[in-house]
């Protein structure tokens, strides 16, 4: 049957009387006139040939024909509902929800954040700083922002930024220091570590001694903390050096908060991914946010 023959008000109709058995009912919630919801269903009915209602005295009941069509259009009329309804939401209520660490939130995204609210695709984002994992599966999070090494199973990864770590302190630690304090000076102040979850302690400080030719017996001792934000504190706060991520120091150095100790900077074995499903990519928003986190990552 072509679509042009479709009539949209009698399929309402007979779908309205066929679910309320009743004509009289099916006027009141299209809100027209008992006779009108009348025409409407025969009209149908001559377009298809057949009757779709048994009629008597004691009201009607539907013909096989009618118990045929009922279900394909309530099923119809559902999905119409719903999908209006999901794009009236998605145009006024739509959140993003994005799921990251405490410091690459503080430092990192919530910096740039303006530029994303700025930009065509901004829509609201809901941000769940969090250590523990969120899977990105549209539930827990759209997406996630992860410091790691892929791939993690059942999810798609592209690379934000490496990470690269370098001694930082405060400025009034640094002044005594002086210039360029060679590694083994370093070595006799207070290490702060951030003891990345999967890492030793003291690790990444070893990563750079190492690379400065610089052997480390036994244990590093020193400051520990979970959180690398908590460790960028304690090294503004003048408790120590903090073995700091550059990427993630950017403002700190900027505004004199933190001050690098040494030009010479290692490579972290983790780097920092923006991490989704495959099937998240049907929702353009999560693309949007995706493609934009990456363009920034590149501007570094």
């Amino acid at each position: 049957m072509h679509r042009g023959s479709l009539h949209l008000n009698a399929l309402r109709a007979f779908e309205a009387a066929a679910r309320h058995l009743s004509f009289t009912r099916a006027a009141d919630e299209l809100n027209v006139t008992h006779s009108a919801v009348s025409h409407q269903v025969k009209r149908l009915e001559e377009v298809l040939g057949r009757s779709l209602f048994h009629r008597s005295n004691r009201g009607v009941r539907l013909t096989e024909a009618g118990q045929t069509l009922l279900p394909v259009l309530m099923d119809s009329f559902d999905r119409i509902g719903a999908t209006i309804e999901g794009l009236i939401e998605q145009d006024t209520t739509q959140t993003l929800k994005v799921t990251t660490t405490p410091t690459f939130a503080a430092k990192w995204l919530i910096p740039r954040l303006g530029a994303w609210y700025a930009s065509a695709d901004g829509v609201a984002v809901h941000l769940d700083p969090t250590l523990s994992y969120l899977d990105p599966d549209g539930m827990e999070a759209d997406i996630a922002l992860r410091c790691g090494v892929p791939p993690w199973p059942g999810v798609e990864a592209d690379l934000i930024a490496p990470i690269h770590l370098t001694p930082l302190c405060s400025r009034d630690l640094a002044e005594r220091l002086g210039p360029s304090p060679s590694p083994d000076t370093l070595l006799q102040q207070t290490l702060i570590h951030a003891d990345i979850e999967g890492h030793d302690l003291g690790e990444e400080w070893r990563f750079w001694f190492e690379d400065a030719g610089v052997p480390v017996p036994g244990d590093i001792q020193g400051l520990s903390f979970r959180d690398p934000s908590l460790a960028f504190q304690a090294a503004i706060d003048g408790v120590g050096i903090a073995m700091g991520y550059l990427e993630l120091a950017t403002q700190d150095l900027r505004d004199g908060r933190l001050v690098r100790l040494s030009e010479r900077k290692v490579r972290h074995p983790f780097s920092y991914w923006v991490v989704y499903r495959k099937e998240r990519l049907r929702d353009p928003s999560v693309v949007a946010f995706r493609d934009w986190v990456l363009a920034v990552g590149t501007q570094g």
